[in-house]
């Protein structure tokens, strides 16, 4: 019903405006010759008293000196009778001037008449049409046209939002035209104060703040609004004070009245402010799915979906996550200007040669030590996230010192010796997984080597040469206790190798073991400091560097 009854309204209204512009198009062409016939008129008037003005003024220049000496001749003989030669001369003007006074009076008649004429047109040019909102005898306001009506009423509802009362805005008041001053008629603004006024809710003068359009909350106080706003800026460019910052939405204040529900104070509105909006939404590539498909049935371009996903790599896999919308905060700050920030150099690694060590031993000299550059660039940030970096310059900081490692290049040979029934007579490399050396023989009294390497937990360990396992075992508060899990293995000929630290034991003593056989399983039992195979070689019970004998 009400909208028929505003249909109605709104159709009268816009034929009634366009027959009043109708008719003032007619009246003005009609007039035309009539104002220009008294522009005329009224210019020839202007001349002719003009030129009487000129003529009387020449006249009455002459006379001047002759008044002047009859004032002097009066004030002489007594002061009251200069004063009373002076409040004579307009009429003794009037009398011995009569061209001239006529010519003065037609002027100021003019004067006045064009004064009338310009503020007459003055007012009537500031009258336009508009369309009056009415509520029974009661006139609410006026406005432009019915889309201002519309905005102010969404305007009001927007600030309405979650209030029990909207249902009062549905009411449409009745509209007509009028001829109004422009000054009287209302923005969007005021429109949505009015509406909110005639709901009878309980109101609070205040500011509200919207992004993009949307009301975020509104404080009391607009001068308070505008400190928090340039607060969150000035936390944005904190780090470096040389870039500006700017909000990446339209943010706009407007004062007016809004629903007590709606008004917070300034730390709560910026903490709703900087709050995630919207939450992160995820994508499930289906078999046969591209990167041009996902776009299509989510609605995200390709670009923002690369962006989002750095690793997705060339081709989609059925089961693959992609994320496809990042939850944003109400309010993103952009940040762009010259930005600098200091990044580590890693050091470079020297090899030099060692004629006394062996090949395959390594020893550090010098460690290496990473630099440090400070980098000047261009860059703009989105919240924190990089979307541009030029970099214009690179200041070294602090120089890395380079790691210098010796490497031996003395020749290991393979010692024959003299084994027992089941030896080859050399060894080869207990452990296949890798060949780093931790800690080699020697090194502040250390009685063997160490080999590990990442992820060595339980990996296998081979006899070095085949021979009699003489001891397998886990032999607590002995001699041999920090060795943890260890077999010791007899080749013959006074050699034999021992295995510390292992994980598992898979022989026993008596077995009967073949060179590359597995034999344990490296591990970190006994005193250790992490998973490794500890190797040692005896020979007729004394220790010896095993690399004399072992080729890596």
């Amino acid at each position: 019903m009400c909208k028929s009854v505003y249909a109605i309204f709104y159709y009268a209204g816009i034929q009634t405006l366009r027959l009043w512009h109708r008719i003032g198009r007619f009246f003005a062409f009609i007039l035309q010759p009539v104002l220009f016939f008294l522009r005329r008129t009224a210019g020839a008037a202007m001349g002719h008293a003009m030129r009487e003005l000129r003529e009387g003024l020449t006249v009455f220049g002459r006379g001047v000196s002759q008044i002047g000496a009859r004032v002097g001749a009066a004030w002489k003989r007594h002061p009251l009778s200069g004063i009373r030669q002076i409040l004579w001369l307009p009429f003794e003007a009037m009398r011995r001037f009569p061209r001239f006074t006529r010519a003065v009076g037609r002027l100021c008649v003019l004067t006045a008449a064009v004064a009338v004429l310009f503020g007459t047109l003055q007012y009537w040019q500031r009258l336009t049409y508009a369309v009056a909102l009415e509520s029974g005898d009661e006139v609410w306001g006026y406005i432009a046209d019915e889309t201002v009506l519309q905005a102010g009423t969404n305007m009001a509802l927007e600030r309405l939002t979650g209030s029990q009362e909207i249902r009062q805005l549905e009411a449409v008041p009745a509209m007509s035209v009028s001829m109004v001053h422009q000054s009287d008629i209302l923005s969007e603004a005021e429109v949505c104060d009015l509406l909110l006024r005639k709901s009878n809710l309980t109101l609070i003068k205040a500011c509200g703040l919207y992004v993009d359009g949307a009301l975020q909350g509104a404080v009391r106080d607009k001068r308070r609004a505008e400190n928090m706003l340039e607060e969150i800026l000035e936390e944005s460019r904190a780090d470096n004070p040389g870039v500006t910052a700017s909000f990446f939405q339209e943010v706009e204040l407007i004062e007016g009245l809004y629903p007590e529900s709606v008004v917070m104070s300034t730390v709560n509105l910026k903490k709703n402010l900087m709050t995630e909006g919207s939450e992160k939404e995820f994508y499930e590539v289906k078999e046969g799915d591209t990167l041009a498909s996902v776009a299509q049935a989510t609605g995200a371009s390709a670009a923002e979906i690369w962006r989002l996903n750095p690793n997705m790599g060339t081709t989609l896999n059925a089961g693959q996550i992609l994320l496809i919308h990042d939850g944003e905060p109400h309010l993103q700050v952009l940040v762009s200007g010259t930005i600098q920030y200091e990044v580590e150099v890693p050091y470079e690694t020297k090899r030099v040669a060692d004629a006394s060590k062996y090949v395959g031993s390594e020893s550090v000299r010098v460690r290496g030590k990473n630099g440090v550059n400070r980098i000047t660039a261009t860059a703009t940030y989105l919240d924190g996230q990089e979307l541009s970096c030029v970099i214009t310059s690179s200041e070294v900081v602090t120089a890395p010192v380079d790691q210098v490692v010796a490497y031996g290049t003395k020749k290991v040979t393979k010692k024959a010796y003299k084994g027992g029934p089941h030896a080859n007579g050399y060894f080869i490399w207990p452990v296949p997984y890798t060949r780093y050396i931790t800690q080699y023989y020697g090194n502040k009294g250390h009685g063997g080597v160490d080999i590990s390497a990442a992820n060595i937990t339980g990996q296998d360990i081979v006899a070095a040469d085949g021979g009699v396992v003489v001891i397998a075992a886990y032999r607590k508060g002995t001699s041999y206790g920090s060795y943890g899990k260890y077999v010791v293995i007899d080749h013959g000929g006074g050699f034999q190798t021992l295995y510390a630290h292992c994980s598992e034991l898979l022989v026993k003593p008596g077995d009967i073991v073949k060179q590359g056989q597995t034999i344990a399983l490296v591990g970190n039992t006994g005193r250790s400091t992490g998973p490794h195979l500890h190797l040692e070689m005896h020979i007729n019970g004394r220790r010896t560097n095993p690399l004399s004998y072992i080729k890596r």
